[in-house]
């Protein structure tokens, strides 16, 4: 499970990031409203449900960035070659299956990831940087 868990978090880091929600204010109504993600389950493409029926019992639960990301994903299978969709609707399962705070680990794991390596890349080019001006003075 763990390494399922892994290989999943690694794909979907792959898969187009969602971009952080900016800060919510709070309102000043007495009754405030929430308004639905969107899109509904409902408006979806009949190809976008059926590549995206693992997560269909989730959808209410998704907001709507990561609704978004999956729609992207979606209209990006048919692209894919056949192994890799079938990767992706094993993943996609996998994942549907994960509690929430599986969920929320495996972001986490994703998110520091991505983290280190951007630092991994800042400290090549740094070193990179360093070399080429340590060989120039030479």
């Amino acid at each position: 499970m763990a390494k399922t868990l892994i290989a999943l978090v690694v794909c979907l880091s792959f898969a187009a990031p969602v971009p952080a929600a900016a800060p919510v204010q709070p309102k000043t109504d007495a009754s405030p409203q929430v308004k639905p993600a969107k899109p509904a389950w409902s408006e979806l493409k009949p190809a976008q449900q059926q590549v995206l029926a693992p997560l269909q019992e989730q959808w209410q639960e998704l907001d709507t960035p990561r609704r978004k990301k999956w729609i992207k994903v979606a209209d990006s299978f048919p692209k894919m070659k056949p192994a890799e969709q079938e990767r992706l609707q094993t993943r996609m399962k996998d994942w549907a299956k994960l509690t929430p705070e599986q969920r929320r680990v495996a972001r986490k794991i994703s998110e520091d990831q991505k983290d280190a390596s951007r630092e991994t890349r800042a400290n090549q080019s740094a070193v990179a940087a360093i070399s080429a001006v340590v060989g120039g003075e030479a």
